[in-house]
């Protein structure tokens, strides 16, 4: 008797974290500000970088000397992670790292999904200068700016088909999902991790 009434607590413990956070992905560990180097490392990069397609609302990158590390191995970039690479016209670019090899991913109405779990992250749907959805047409309202505003809703409404990444594949988004791209990047089209910019630039 005892072992069947534990087996129902049971049950309907395990019925209920099927609705916890455990349906999620989540990132705690990637911060939203952007790190100022003062110090470079005879063996990082530099790069004088011209886009804005990073822009969070405080033109985070934009005209800035990126500090970059090439010495890290692939195998450790995490989700969240700003790489730098060069794109399919040899433009040198930075995207932030949204989902790892081996992991599907895919956009339902500008909410991104790895392996079929959301991501609660900062990052994890679409923005456009640091605004989501909700918050971005009654600011630009309030403010009377004068925005495509059927172009947005498109924006903050991207639908993406689940993409399952290979075991050297990543998936990278721009911060600014208007001003940038999204697309899956093999290991070896990574030059390496962005740790910040440098301190002291002036334009």
């Amino acid at each position: 008797m005892r072992y069947g009434v534990f087996l129902i607590i049971l049950l309907i413990l395990m019925g209920c974290s099927s609705n916890s956070p455990s349906g999620t992905v989540t990132d705690n560990d990637t911060d939203a500000n952007v790190s100022i180097i003062k110090e470079v490392e005879p063996d990082w990069m530099k790069h004088h970088y011209l886009s804005d397609n990073m822009d969070r609302g405080n033109h985070d990158y934009f005209d800035k000397v990126l500090v970059i590390d090439p010495s890290l191995e692939p195998s450790s970039y995490t989700r969240g992670d700003i790489v730098f690479f060069s794109n399919s016209t040899n433009d040198k670019m930075i995207s932030r790292v949204i989902a790892l090899p081996g992991e599907t991913v895919k956009i339902t109405d500008g909410q991104i999904f790895i392996n079929d779990k959301k991501l609660d992250a900062f990052y994890g749907k679409a923005h456009r200068l640091g605004f989501d959805k909700n918050s971005y047409i009654p600011a630009m309202d309030k403010a009377g700016v004068e925005y495509n505003k059927e172009g947005m809703m498109d924006i903050f409404n991207t639908t993406m088909k689940e993409l399952e990444l290979a075991e050297d594949e990543y998936f990278v988004i721009s911060d600014d999902w208007m001003r940038g791209a999204m697309q899956h990047l093999g290991q070896d089209d990574i030059i390496g991790k962005v740790l910040g910019y440098q301190y002291g630039y002036k334009n």
